[in-house]
């Protein structure tokens, strides 16, 4: 019985349609998805899509990515935060995705229980399928809800590992250029998203099928139709910490943001009478507070308002 893992696919639905056709599947065979399905690539939704189409016809294990996490925690709208770290990584390009022609978006109740349906993790007598990787401990020991972010976030630390588990990590989350494959894990993420393949690996053999990235590399944010900024700002506080030449770390917190602009201000009302960034200067840093996003930002703007000096960035996420 062949089991084909499929990584990352990040609204690249062309290439996932190509890459279901290109597999060897029968009667017995199972296909595990390995999350992120959403996000980044133009087509999330028609990806979800022909994901519940096919898990009719065949037998499909969907898992859960970090952006379906961070999708759900957008829906649910109680946590600022988390409302806002899905919008930097990529989630304005599934709200459009979901939007209509004025820029209205709303996800059905069938893509919403196809989300809250998703699997943390899968298992064959061999192997282990999950989407970011395991924490260094027995996978017997693995609990669904302490361990839920590492499952969904971990990078470093996993793939740095030197651990031999129970049984063979099969993963994505960690773009790279081909498929590795070692005596501990196997990463199917071979970058979809930034110009590289979708990938899937048949097991035990090891076959490899590949589809490269064929649509542009083309941004799709969310728009409101009725102004000229080219994705949708949300409201809401965001702590934004900028790496200054001169002033050290300068600590400041969004008014409002998108994944391509911010407006910033000081959450320190004492500090809104200093003017802290220049017009037309380069900045770095760092936006989010436990989860934290880099971006290389220009500053368009620097006024001093009623209530205190405002910044306007024009920004270059780099998470």
């Amino acid at each position: 019985m062949a089991v084909f893992a499929i990584g990352d696919v990040h609204g690249c639905v062309e290439e996932l349609e190509e890459l279901l056709g290109m597999l060897p599947l029968k009667d017995d065979s199972t296909v595990v998805m390995l999350g992120d399905y959403i996000d980044r690539g133009p087509f999330s939704r028609r990806v979800l899509e022909t994901l519940m189409e096919w898990r009719q016809k065949f037998n499909f294990v969907t898992l859960s990515g970090n952006h379906e996490e961070m999708l759900r925690e957008f829906l649910d709208g109680s946590n600022p935060q988390r409302v806002a770290r899905f919008i930097l990584n990529g989630g304005s390009s599934t709200l459009a995705d979901f939007a209509d022609e004025h820029g209205e978006w709303v996800v059905p109740k069938s893509h919403i229980a196809f989300l809250e349906e998703l699997k943390l993790w899968h298992e064959t007598d061999d192997h282990f399928f999950v989407h970011a990787g395991v924490p260094d401990i027995a996978l017997k020991e693995l609990d669904p809800v302490r361990d839920r972010d590492e499952l969904l976030w971990i990078r470093r630390s996993f793939i740095n590992s030197s651990r031999r588990w129970e049984k063979r990590i099969v993963h994505g989350h960690t773009p790279v250029n081909a498929v590795e494959v070692s005596a501990a894990r196997i990463n199917v993420d071979t970058a979809c998203a930034y110009g590289g393949f979708l990938t899937a690996i048949e097991l035990p053999s090891h076959r490899i099928y590949s589809v490269p990235r064929k649509t542009g590399l083309r941004p799709a944010f969310l728009r409101d139709k009725t102004s000229r900024r080219a994705a949708v700002r949300f409201l809401g506080a965001v702590p934004v910490t900028i790496h200054h030449a001169k002033r050290g770390d300068i600590k400041l917190e969004t008014l409002n943001y998108s994944e391509i602009g911010m407006l910033l201000w000081s959450p320190e009302e004492a500090d809104r009478a200093t003017q802290l960034l220049e017009q037309g200067e380069t900045v770095k840093g760092l936006v989010g507070d436990g989860w934290q996003v880099p971006f290389e930002a220009r500053v368009v703007h620097s006024r001093k308002q009623s209530d205190g000096w405002q910044y306007g960035l024009a920004v270059e996420l780099q998470g």
